[in-house]
């Protein structure tokens, strides 16, 4: 078992892991009631930040490092779902497709899952009514530089291989 810390606060929970073992989570903040949605890679814990408002929680987080949770807008009496990508949190409520009449405003105990697609399971409103919703982004998620390094790497190596082994 692993201490993952906390953002100098009192306590944290981890809420999802993938497959790289980077953990989300939310950490609470030393003398304050706010609590901030978090990302733990590589031994360091980052605070994501906020929409605006005092408190995030991340839930999910896909193999990617797509995360997705809740977080305060900036008068601490609206919850939105957030998609932190690429080192931006983005309100889910403006990803949505507009003209639909959907809103996504997160509750606390509102789960938010996302997979390795892009993909983001929830709970929406349509027409005043709660409805469970997928959501499937127009573009599949890039693939980190490391990736395609260690492809790279991976083809020369059969190359040099291959290469060797015609002139045994």
């Amino acid at each position: 078992m692993s201490d993952l810390g906390t953002l100098d606060g009192i306590y944290s929970t981890a809420s999802g892991i993938n497959n790289s073992g980077q953990v989300v989570g939310t950490s609470y903040l030393l003398g304050d009631k706010a609590s901030r949605a978090f990302l733990y890679s590589g031994g360091v814990m980052s605070d994501l930040g906020t929409l605006g408002g005092s408190s995030s929680a991340a839930l999910g987080i896909n193999n990617f490092g797509q995360v997705v949770g809740w977080s305060f807008l900036s008068d601490d009496a609206v919850v939105h779902a957030f998609l932190y990508s690429g080192g931006v949190m983005s309100d889910l409520s403006n990803l949505f497709p507009t003209g639909t009449g959907w809103s996504i405003d997160a509750a606390y105990d509102i789960p938010f899952s996302i997979n390795d697609s892009g993909q983001i399971a929830g709970i929406g409103t349509i027409n005043g009514e709660q409805h469970a919703f997928i959501l499937t982004p127009e573009s599949a998620p890039v693939p980190e530089p490391s990736t395609f390094v260690f492809l790279c790497i991976g083809l020369g190596m059969l190359g040099y291989l291959r290469k060797k082994m015609n002139k045994v």
